[in-house]
């Protein structure tokens, strides 16, 4: 397997690049310092890059790109504004998800405004009491006549304050057990919900909230796909997402080691620049060869994915590597910045804080290692 990118891919991945370099980076440092919320007009300048439905067909509003590609252009994002990228993300697997188990009302009335980043999406799975045990989700949802009626709460959801167009996991049936679990489109407009913001450590510029939703009514064909496929739809993304994850990853501990050799050769100590001494050039190396091993990874989990062979271990492999292993470059990035990398004066404090959830998301770094240890073994650690 080659885990080159093609002539096509570098291509996208320096046009995107200089994109992003010459008009998003810019007001990335005032937005996070205000964490004043990514704005649409920002995500509408990355529509034809092919960031919002991207991966889809042509004939159905995206560009036809294939993980690895996507995943590359996720990488250069996450490089300038991580922020951007979550926002950005989430209505990308809101719009995929429709797309993949929507009826074709659903996609007529959802997708456009989706692609064209004029609503953002947000899926919401995670509650206060339901983390790694999705089967246990708590929120319900009773059919009344022609409307499902929601309650319970959702929480930790990216988007949610701002989002528009979510698809909320929820329980029909508690006897049924997975069974009984279905998908909802919800729409902001016709079905009113609280949106309550939780203040969290990174990605400012894209905010958390929790939901509440209370007698919550939604039209009975907001419906996604059918009941008892729900949990099934919300796990079915996560190897992919999994493995963009270690892209997201990459890009962020890139952007520590560019302000690290910038830095170092800026810096002057003892009459010459710190890049100059043993130490710092050795804590650069380890950057470079970490960030090296990460982005590697993350490649064999997308070809595999491009070739549909089966990747689990893959996926969680360069998931728990690659957010592991962020930490430590980023860690280092703010040691050679000295007593600046703890200020807000130079950004690898918030590359820091923008990473550290990652090992969080997308399933713990405890649990990928035991989704490994199943596929290795033969003998699952869940039940």
């Amino acid at each position: 397997m080659s885990l080159a990118l093609t002539d096509e891919q570098t291509m996208i991945r320096d046009t995107v690049r200089k994109f992003l370099e010459k008009e998003i980076l810019p007001m990335v440092d005032s937005y996070e310092k205000s964490g004043k919320a990514v704005s649409k007009e920002i995500v509408q300048r990355l529509v034809p890059f092919g960031y919002l439905g991207g991966q889809l067909p042509e004939e159905g509003g995206g560009h036809g790109l294939n993980y690895t590609t996507y995943f590359t252009m996720i990488e250069e994002l996450s490089r300038v504004w991580p922020s951007l990228r979550a926002t950005v993300g989430l209505s990308n697997s809101v719009l995929t998800h429709i797309y993949e188990y929507g009826t074709e009302e659903q996609r007529k009335k959802f997708l456009g405004p989706l692609l064209k980043g004029e609503k953002f999406g947000f899926f919401a799975l995670t509650e206060p009491n339901v983390g790694s045990d999705t089967s246990s989700i708590q929120t319900r949802a009773e059919r009344r006549g022609d409307k499902w009626v929601l309650n319970g709460s959702k929480m930790f959801i990216t988007n949610g304050v701002e989002g528009e167009i979510g698809i909320v996991i929820a329980q029909t049936d508690k006897t049924k057990g997975n069974k009984g679990i279905a998908a909802f489109i919800i729409e902001k407009e016709i079905s009113p919900y609280q949106a309550k913001p939780i203040e969290k450590m990174g990605t400012t510029s894209c905010p958390f909230a929790e939901l509440i939703f209370e007698d919550c009514e939604i039209p009975a064909e907001n419906l996604l796909g059918i009941v008892g496929d729900g949990l099934r739809q919300g796990l079915k993304f996560l190897n992919g997402a999994r493995a963009m994850v270690a892209f997201i990853s990459t890009g962020i501990a890139q952007a520590c080691v560019d302000a690290s050799v910038k830095y170092a050769k800026e810096r002057v100590q003892f009459g010459k620049p710190i890049g100059s001494f043993q130490l710092i050039q050795a804590k650069i190396s380890e950057m470079v060869t970490l960030t090296s091993a990460m982005r590697l990874l993350g490649l064999q989990a997308s070809h595999l994915l491009d070739e549909g062979k089966p990747c689990k271990v893959e996926c969680s492999m360069a998931k728990y590597f690659a957010t592991e292993k962020v930490l430590k470059v980023a860690e280092e990035a703010m040691q050679i910045h000295g007593g600046y990398g703890y200020t807000k004066e130079f950004p690898v404090e918030r590359y820091y804080r923008d990473i550290r959830y990652f090992t969080i998301a997308e399933g713990t770094n405890e649990i990928q290692k035991l989704i490994m240890g199943r596929e290795i073994l033969g003998i699952s650690a869940f039940s």
